[in-house]
């Protein structure tokens, strides 16, 4: 049986991460390891706790705080597996996950990813099944929680996470890369994810700033889906940039154009005519 690394970063999470560690344990399907990674937390709790835990198939790793896709990436890159679940540290999984996705991935080489429902618990309880991949829809939103399962292969093919995704989308940007046709995804009909909802969250915390920066960030990185698919409004997009572009330019010349030696030296000569055409112009 293929072996499946569930890779845990964790950032000043310890209060959950037991939780989340032994939904992995009660999984029908046994063929797995655990990998945490403390990203440098400085909750003295977490510390506490992470230093002290001793969970079987656990493997706990210490880095300096990098942000959750190097962690991620530090993780999957430290493990044995041949296939790959992201956990975040304060989440947790049906016991039937491991077995139903495995299954899925190992009988169809043409799956690249298994996505599932959810439940969220904590702040809203409720629960949302996960629509049918759509590689359109997939650009103007992410269709998938992180909590998805990949093959190791595929990680190491597109070199990982990317680490400059710092303020978030990190895992919709991997996912983009990752998953282009609908023949590459299958998505379970089921609740299988268990998705803490806080008070305050990452994605609670993207500020609009953020958001702009980030969706920047995803868009020029991926340009080319988007021109596939919505190639009006990338053209709409590019000439306003263009627009932007020579406005700064003319803005640009202008400022150069005033504080030039020529034009300082104009000025000057023209200005006795200036204040005698003024002259004038009050004799009136």
């Amino acid at each position: 049986m293929p072996k499946v690394s569930v890779i845990i970063p964790c950032y000043n999470q310890g209060l959950f991460i037991e939780e989340a560690i032994d939904s992995v344990l009660v999984q029908s399907y046994q063929d797995f390891e655990i990998i945490v990674i403390n990203d440098g937390s400085d909750d003295v709790v977490t510390i506490d706790i992470l230093n002290g835990l001793k969970k079987s198939h656990t493997t706990i790793y210490h880095i300096t705080n990098a942000g959750v896709s190097a962690a991620r990436n530090y993780g999957i890159i430290h493990s044995s597996g041949t296939f790959i679940l992201p956990l975040d540290a304060d989440d947790r999984i049906d016991s039937r996950l491991l077995e139903m996705s495995v299954s899925l991935l190992e009988q169809n080489p043409q799956l690249e990813l298994i996505a599932t429902g959810v439940k969220f618990f904590g702040e809203i309880n409720t629960k949302e099944l996960l629509p049918a991949y759509n590689p359109k829809q997939h650009l103007l939103q992410n269709l998938f929680f992180n909590t998805s399962l990949f093959r190791k292969a595929s990680f190491d093919k597109l070199n990982g996470y990317d680490e400059s995704f710092k303020e978030g989308w990190e895992d919709w940007d991997f996912f983009l890369r990752l998953v282009d046709d609908v023949a590459q995804v299958y998505v379970i009909q089921d609740y299988l994810l268990h998705y803490r909802i806080k008070s305050s969250s990452r994605n609670a915390d993207l500020l609009e700033e953020k958001k702009q920066r980030v969706e920047q960030q995803l868009f020029l990185k991926h340009i080319e889906k988007f021109q596939k698919y919505f190639p009006e409004p990338i053209q709409i997009f590019r000439d306003h940039q263009f627009l932007l572009e020579q406005s700064a330019n003319f803005e640009k010349y202008k400022n150069e154009l005033l504080n030039s030696k020529s034009y300082l030296l104009g000025n000057f000569l023209l200005n006795p005519f200036k204040w005698i055409s003024k002259l004038k112009g009050g004799s009136k």
